[in-house]
């Protein structure tokens, strides 16, 4: 009996020395564009700038950016990286932002919006109105301020790193088209012409997968303790 509960004993402390620490991917990223850079959009695309097309763009970590993961880092501040260019809804974009210097840290792309349901655009500048979308479905939404439009678009995804496992990533980038109102916006994209913002920022949130291992190592050791005890009391009983 006492052989059995010092296996017992080694058996948990191996699993709790076998455990492998948690290395996901998570913090705070802040970014845009690299010097002269911008954003333009039609009604179904987004070309981050520069350069103009090429299928991405040139984008900088900003102040307040602090990625933890595994296989380099940490991702600060004034770090430069490719943001790969948009179609709406063309579905997953791997490898949509990457930084130099960071080769296993990948943040793939796999929702845009939503928008909102409202389609009727502020004909206005006045920030008591309310924002629109310029239709239904459009991940793009627009919202009148003082002496501009805020155009802005919410994406999600999945950041990987080199430990195999993925964090989710949820944020938003946003830009001010200055003395141009929702409606006048709306017009443009609805007849096919696209729309040239200034400089553009996005700031976007790590949150690492929950995996409970160290309630998966309680509940290994309960049963083993189970374990010793019904032994026990089987050897009792037969005495």
């Amino acid at each position: 009996m006492k052989h059995l509960s010092t296996l017992v004993l080694a058996i948990f402390a191996a699993l709790l020395l076998s455990t492998p620490a948690k290395a996901d991917v998570a913090g705070q990223i802040n970014v845009g564009p690299c010097a002269a850079g911008s954003v333009t959009i039609t009604a179904t695309t987004i070309d981050f700038t520069l350069p103009v097309g090429g299928g991405n763009g040139c984008i900088q970590t900003g102040i307040g950016t602090n990625i933890t993961y595994t296989g380099g880092g940490p991702l600060t501040a004034g770090v430069t990286g490719l943001v790969q260019d948009l179609t709406v809804g063309g579905g997953t974009v791997l490898n949509f932002m990457t930084f130099v210097g960071n080769p296993s840290l990948h943040f793939d792309l796999t929702v845009l919006g939503p928008g909102l349901n409202n389609t009727v655009c502020a004909a206005v500048l006045d920030p008591n109105l309310p924002g629109c979308s310029i239709v239904a479905g459009s991940p793009f939404i627009l919202l009148p301020t003082l002496s501009a439009t805020a155009l802005s678009l919410s994406v999600s995804g999945v950041a990987r790193d080199a430990s195999g496992n993925s964090s989710t990533w949820t944020g938003l980038f946003t830009t001010q088209i200055p003395g141009v109102t929702p409606a006048s916006i709306q017009s443009t994209l609805l007849g096919g012409g696209s729309i040239t913002g200034g400089s553009y920022s996005g700031s976007f949130t790590v949150t690492a997968s929950q995996v409970p291992e160290p309630a998966t190592i309680l509940l290994l050791g309960t049963g083993l303790a189970g374990i010793v005890f019904k032994v026990r009391k089987g050897r009792r009983q037969a005495v």
